[in-house]
């Protein structure tokens, strides 16, 4: 394990620790990042770490709030220190952007005087307002009153070493909390990813989406703008919003190094800056409104509970993870013109969780996943048959981030031993205790071979669809499949498969009397829940009769 990221999982596991929990040393490391960061010590170390690691200085939303929320139990002097950090800053003078959405608070000249161009920022800061809010109807964050001067949203330009902050000040409602927001003055080469105009833009984006969060969708069960657990997606949505906003600057860059390097890692144990990606994939494959969705769900539930609720009407966690995966996997000289996300070219290749070599004639790797992950197995075949990578996928989000689950991958050097037939010499299975959380895919030399129905899935012969979707098996008792069809017979056979073209269900089925519609024939069959032991997940549906096939997908819903 790398310097970098043992420094990255410390300082995310030190400021996710409960308040009761924090012990004197703890309590000093904070001070010293804090201080550190807000210009008042200086020290080669801290310089050092944040070098080393730019994540330590991408956001300050959850140290800042450590600290207040933990300030009693500072000493007398390290409070003498930070109280009036914490306060909000007095400037030179104040402006209101264009628009009249946000008052920034700045200095002319001295150490905070801003060392960008203040027209800029104004036009920046609108630029965001009007995008997440008025664009996207995200709720704007509650009014401080006149704290700041008025009821606009505040920000203040300080001399400081971090990109910046967002500070909750004080609830207003339940899930309400007003706040403000602090960030750098100058954003100077040689301290940061980004630097300038363009940092400062991409700040702007950040914090003011932290800003909503905690405006409108902080926890309801606690007494405190957002849950420590869960940073990691306060983390993650700000920073895709850089992005979304401001396309052309790609600090996110910086920090997607720590993902690529461990996919396997449960992403509550990832920063979330280094997991902008996901919010990416999920806006190119559902839209703006999944993401809303998400936050919707957040005052009641946990984040990985939110993303899975929101996923439920169109698809599944195991089957979005898997195929997002496959997406992480075709990045810098792997990228596909046209596919999979557009800046792939500039992303690093994704890092093997393990490499192993293949003996003929077989061979079983039995391995351990995290929740929430994606493992990368990488297979060496025998010369020349290349490489072969199996994406292995858990979805269980309901366990804890540190436990593992384990599976077994095994390779044939045959097309008759294993479940999926790979190539002409070459077939695998995968096996596991319990396939609700489990999703697979397969990638040989470079060419998905199963595991993403967008790809595995031939185009359909003539229209077929099935109904209810999704279907839910805790009130529904069965799915109708229609297909367009002349066929005259009565019986036709059936098979159902995972994502992963697992064969779950194969039988016959009796097909109903035709009707018209929209002057086409149709026919019908039904799919009773009791035919399979389905759990969530997508699956795809192939009707047989004669030379006649029809295939189609089906969204199963388990709750």
């Amino acid at each position: 394990m790398t310097k970098l990221l043992i420094t990255i999982i410390i300082f995310i596991s030190l400021i996710q620790i409960n308040a009761q929990d924090f012990s004197r040393v703890e309590l000093d490391s904070l001070f010293n990042l804090f201080t550190f960061i807000r210009g008042v010590s200086v020290s080669d170390i801290r310089q050092k770490q944040v070098d080393e690691n730019p994540e330590l200085i991408k956001c300050g939303m959850q140290l800042v709030n450590s600290i207040k929320q933990n300030l009693d139990k500072f000493t007398f002097e390290q409070q003498q220190v930070l109280f009036p950090l914490l306060q909000r800053p007095i400037t030179q003078t104040s402006t209101v952007s264009p628009n009249g959405f946000f008052r920034i608070h700045y200095d002319v000249n001295g150490n905070n005087a801003i060392g960008y161009d203040l027209n800029l920022l104004l036009q920046a800061l609108d630029s965001v307002y009007t995008f997440e809010i008025i664009s996207l109807g995200f709720p704007s964050p509650p009014s401080d009153d006149t704290s700041g001067g008025d009821g606009k949203y505040d920000i203040y330009v300080l001399n400081i070493v971090d990109y910046g902050y967002t500070q909750p000040e004080n609830k207003i409602a339940d899930s309400r909390w007003s706040s403000y927001m602090v960030i750098d003055n100058d954003y100077p080469a040689g301290s940061y990813f980004t630097q300038g105009i363009n940092a400062a833009r991409v700040t702007v984006a950040h914090e003011f989406h932290h800003a909503i969060q905690m405006g409108s969708y902080a926890p309801s069960e606690i007494n405190s703008p957002y849950r420590n657990e869960d940073v990691y997606f306060y983390e993650l949505t700000s920073t895709s919003f850089e992005e979304f906003v401001f396309d052309e600057v790609n600090d996110y860059y910086a920090y997607m190094p720590s993902y690529f390097n461990h996919p396997e890692y449960a992403m509550p144990n990832q920063s979330g800056y280094n997991m902008a990606i996901w919010n990416i994939y999920l806006q190119k494959n559902f839209g703006f409104n999944i993401i809303k969705r998400q936050w919707e769900h957040m005052p009641n539930k946990s984040a990985l509970e939110s993303i899975a609720l929101s996923l439920r009407d169109s698809s599944t966690w195991g089957n979005e993870l898997n195929k997002f995966g496959i997406w992480t996997y075709f990045t810098n000289l792997r990228a596909v013109s046209g596919k999979y996300f557009d800046e792939a070219a500039n992303y690093p290749l994704i890092t093997p969780t393990a490499t192993v070599l293949f003996t003929p004639p077989s061979k079983t790797y039995d391995m351990t996943i995290a929740p929430v992950a994606n493992y990368f197995l990488k297979i060496n075949l025998p010369s020349p048959d290349g490489v072969f990578f199996s994406i292995i996928t858990n979805s269980d989000y309901l366990k804890t981030p540190n436990q593992t689950f384990p599976f077994a991958f095994s390779v044939f050097q045959d097309t008759v031993s294993g479940v999926r037939v790979i190539s002409e010499n070459y077939s695998v299975s995968f096996s596991n205790d319990n396939q609700e959380y489990w999703n697979n895919a397969g990638i040989l030399n470079d060419i998905v071979v199963y595991g993403d129905s967008n790809y595995s899935i031939p185009d359909l012969e003539g229209d077929t669809y099935a109904f209810p979707m999704p279907f839910k098996l805790s009130s529904q008792e069965y799915i109708s499949i229609d297909f367009q069809s002349d066929l005259n017979n009565e019986e036709i056979d059936l098979n159902v498969y995972s994502a992963g073209l697992e064969l779950y269900y194969s039988g016959k089925k009796r097909v109903q009397p035709p009707y018209l519609k929209d002057s086409k024939r149709y026919r019908r069959i039904t799919l009773n829940k009791s035919d399979a032991n389905f759990s969530s997940g997508v699956y795809i549906y192939v009707i047989k009769s004669g030379d006649d096939i029809y295939k189609g997908k089906l969204v199963i819903f388990n709750d």
